[in-house]
């Protein structure tokens, strides 16, 4: 008689520390009372002067699942830290892990319960905002209204959750090489963050899971580089030579997304079933239409420019690829600022 065997899946926490002795011990005792526990904790650090290496390796002789260690001399940054970190992983799933916050005692038992649909490739959740010394602040809900199933290019192509609300399938991030990682539209400085790129190729090459439950107390201090509420989310305005400054990153982000979507090898439908090619290359293409227009708008006179946006508007070059909606926001913006001199 055959039996069915449910498999567990192998969730590698990944995380990218520097000078973290403040937060980090309550974080990792955090990890240490997980219900579902960690397959393994891999740590990057970008050559951390404090007390957190003393902190990790302490840890790792207790901990109840393999601890590795890693140090980055000189340091990468964030982004690249904890990329490095995921690339080192040897998990199934990947769970983005920041060192000052603190994770709820059935965060990953939570996110697991998901891992087993085939088609999910990426799981999102709440989260609870705390102050610096633990208190409760508010609600960090990143548009989670309800626990559910997500299809794929369910979201703007330019949004994300955050990092450490993330569990991802592994093979997603092995799906494009990090070398191709597009500029990041909001600090044109770098390339795009870990959380941002594991957006982009999960809601692209499958389904999301939302769980609205928050899972994490997520630390708010004056030390964190990105906090609830900071960081520019959508599309640029302000004056018309800041908003032609501002999009041109989203232009060059977005044309490198279409770019990668197009060069997918033939397996990649076979990998992810879920994927579709046609649908994935229309949403990115009008997705860059979108921010090449608004470049027009931006940079024509007065009248011109308020007749480019109108036009626009009626042409469907302000609704959304992924959901027919209007852009609203950005088409009275843009209206705003295309009547400035």
């Amino acid at each position: 008689m055959n039996r069915s065997v449910s498999v567990q899946p192998r969730i590698s926490v990944v995380m990218a520390t520097y000078n973290g002795e403040r937060f980090l011990p309550a974080q990792l005792e955090s990890l240490e009372r997980q219900s579902f526990a960690p397959f393994e904790l891999v740590v990057s650090d970008d050559d951390s002067s404090d007390g957190t290496d003393e902190i990790i390796a302490r840890f790792a002789e207790r901990a109840p699942f393999p601890v590795r260690v890693h140090k980055n001399r000189p340091g990468l940054g964030f982004r690249d830290n904890f990329l490095r970190a995921a690339a080192m992983a040897t998990g199934g799933w990947i769970a983005f892990c920041d060192q000052d916050d603190v994770w709820r005692a059935d965060k990953l038992e939570r996110c697991a319960a998901f891992t087993a649909l085939p088609d999910v490739t990426q799981i999102a959740h709440q989260a609870n905002l705390i102050g610096p010394d633990g208190e409760t602040v508010g609600v960090f809900d990143q548009g989670i209204r309800q626990s559910g199933i997500k299809p794929p290019l369910a979201y703007d192509v330019w949004a994300t959750f955050w990092g450490f609300s993330m569990v991802v399938r592994h093979d997603v991030l092995r799906a494009v090489p990090v070398e191709r990682r597009y500029v990041d539209y909001i600090d044109p400085r770098h390339r795009i963050a870990h959380d941002r790129w594991a957006f982009f190729l999960a809601q692209t090459l499958g389904c999301t899971a939302e769980i609205a439950e928050p899972l994490v107390d997520y630390r708010q201090h004056g030390a964190n580089l990105f906090g609830a509420g900071r960081g520019r989310r959508s599309g640029p305005t302000e004056s018309r030579d800041g908003a032609i400054e501002k999009n041109r990153p989203y232009i060059a982000a977005t044309r490198q997304m279409l770019d990668i979507v197009r060069s997918l090898p033939a397996t990649t439908e076979a990998q992810f079933p879920a994927f579709d090619r046609a649908r994935a290359e229309a949403v990115y293409l009008h997705a860059l239409c979108q921010v090449e227009a608004r470049d027009r708008i931006y940079g024509g006179k007065a009248v011109a420019s308020a007749m480019l946006c109108l036009r626009g508007l009626s042409a469907g070059l302000y609704r959304n690829a992924q959901n027919d909606t209007t852009r609203w926001r950005s088409f009275l913006k843009d209206l705003s600022l295309s009547l400035r001199n």
